[in-house]
């Protein structure tokens, strides 16, 4: 599902730019304003010992910008930076800006079954707002 090409926009996220060797989205789940995921492009990977030195600082080159960018717009208390790969065994990070008071602030977001995680949606007029946002960070 992660393999390139990958769709810009599915039921899971909408494309906010391609980077260096990655590509960042929005996902759906807005339950934490601006998680995104960031996804390498290059070819299929699944850990990080699978990439050369290079393509490994370049991708975490474009991380350090994603979430510059993420931090930027949404103003968070913290942020998670999580690469966990044993759902979707592809190189992916998550940016999750986390918000005192928000549903698992103090811990992780992720609770199993997936299912019983919360899933908030914007209107569609935020989410664009957000969207552009996240883009005018990135330029």
């Amino acid at each position: 599902m992660l393999c390139a090409p990958r769709a810009e926009s599915n039921d899971h996220w909408d494309l906010v730019a391609p980077l260096g060797v990655s590509s960042l989205y929005l996902a759906t789940n807005q339950t934490y304003r601006g998680q995104c995921s960031l996804i390498f492009d290059r070819r299929h990977a699944a850990r990080p010992d699978q990439l050369t030195a290079d393509e490994w600082a370049a991708f975490c080159g474009d991380l350090y910008n994603a979430q510059r960018a993420v931090v930027h717009v949404t103003r968070p208390d913290h942020v998670n930076v999580e690469s966990l790969g044993n759902v979707v065994p592809h190189l992916h990070w998550h940016i999750i800006p986390r918000y005192i008071g928000d549903p698992r602030w103090g811990g992780p977001i992720w609770i199993a079954p997936q299912s019983a995680m919360p899933d908030t949606r914007l209107a569609a007029a935020d989410r664009a707002a957000l969207l552009e946002a996240l883009r005018a960070a990135l330029r």
